[in-house]
């Protein structure tokens, strides 16, 4: 199947480098957030390199999403089908995971492995 900007890897790889972006900016809320008493807001891990929605989580929803280094957080209706599936979803927020070539590159660009920090899965 192509997409009108080329191979459906290569949006699939496109996307996933998009989302790992997203997904580093929320690292980084995770560790500032820790001397908060509220829950943070995050961002939206879509593809959309415009996207400025947040979403509310608990450190313990956000934990478990980032148990799988292939998963990232969306807001609703934000899910790409050709590039990740839905995992799980919420009121707040929905879990997708990356699909093919775009899993390999979500995984790469993970910033808790990249610090040597493996996921339990």
């Amino acid at each position: 199947m192509l997409t009108g900007d080329g191979s459906l890897d290569e949006r699939r790889v496109r996307a996933a480098g998009n989302q790992s972006v997203f997904r580093e900016v929320n690292e980084r809320i995770v560790e500032i957030s820790e001397r908060w008493s509220a829950p943070p807001q995050f961002v939206c891990e879509c593809e959309s390199a415009q996207c400025a929605q947040t979403i509310m989580l608990t450190r313990t929803e956000y934990e478990t999403v980032r148990g799988d280094p292939g998963c990232f957080l969306v807001a609703h209706g934000h899910d790409i089908p050709e590039v990740e599936e839905i995992v799980s979803s919420t009121e707040r927020f929905v879990v997708v995971r990356k699909l093919g070539a775009g899993r390999d590159v979500a995984v790469r660009f993970d910033p808790r492995r990249k610090r040597g920090v493996e996921p339990v899965l």
